[in-house]
């Protein structure tokens, strides 16, 4: 199989000059974000090499870099597995996240431009036709954007560099709790009130948004994992059609 038709998702291009390394650890990432590999999942590296049409240099590399992120996990004599994260790691993970994107989004505040809200509107809108497509990859993809655009927008350094080192675990987070039926159309519409704050230049708004947003995504996420219905909080489960905006 093409390695090319792997990594190259329908909302992605690719790059060309990827190297041998860095088209395999993204083929890898792919496949455990489809949940093609599923957590718990063992990886058969043998498997991989004859998929991928690589040695098992860049096999091991990826799942070196996978492990680095919190994607896999090394079993010494045993090989290795995607990680299954406990309902405590997602807590922990989320009451961490919470308090990064919240002090995030309130620095963001002091230094958006009406140009930054016309490129969050934008991915926002894609988000909102990935999702009427049932691209949820993509929509995804656009959640991620969202995110990372308001956490480089704070300007903080260290903090930026904090979440980027709990992105992939937070990506695949995100793709379990896009899973639960009702979610994905509710967290549009928080991200649309988020923005709504932004353009205002509201931080206390912001932030209390961003915060009940992320709340409601570690509720998604621990519901798909419990398989509890009841883990989901009850007022989370409003009824809404996230809108696309034009801004002027």
């Amino acid at each position: 199989m093409d390695i090319e038709a792997i990594v190259r998702p329908a909302y992605m291009s690719l790059n060309e000059h990827l190297t041998v390394r860095e088209r395999t650890y993204q083929a890898v990432l792919q496949m455990i974000l489809s949940g093609e590999l599923a957590p718990g999942a063992a990886i058969d590296e043998r498997a991989l090499i004859n998929r991928l049409d690589v040695s098992r240099t860049p096999i091991r590399e990826a799942i070196g870099v996978l492990a680095k992120e919190g994607l896999v996990e090394i079993q010494p004599y045993r090989g290795f597995r995607v990680r299954r994260f406990s309902l405590k790691e997602v807590s922990d993970l989320y009451e961490l996240r919470r308090a990064l994107e919240t002090f995030a989004i309130r620095l963001a505040v002091e230094h958006i431009s009406n140009a930054h809200i016309a490129k969050l509107q934008a991915i926002l809108n894609a988000g909102v036709d990935a999702l009427e497509a049932g691209q949820m990859q993509a929509y995804g993809a656009h959640d991620q954007d969202f995110h990372e655009l308001i956490a480089e927008l704070s300007g903080n350094i260290a903090l930026i560099d904090t979440l980027g080192r709990l992105s992939r675990q937070i990506q695949i987070c995100r793709m379990i709790a896009n899973k639960s039926p009702e979610f994905p159309k509710r967290a549009a519409i928080e991200r649309d009130e988020i923005l709504d704050a932004l353009m205002a230049r509201d931080a206390d708004r912001a932030a209390n948004l961003m915060d009940a947003h992320i709340i409601d995504v570690q509720q998604a996420l621990l519901q798909q994992l419990s398989g509890n219905m009841d883990v989901a909080n009850d007022g989370a489960r409003r009824k809404a059609v996230p809108r696309k905006k034009q801004r002027d």
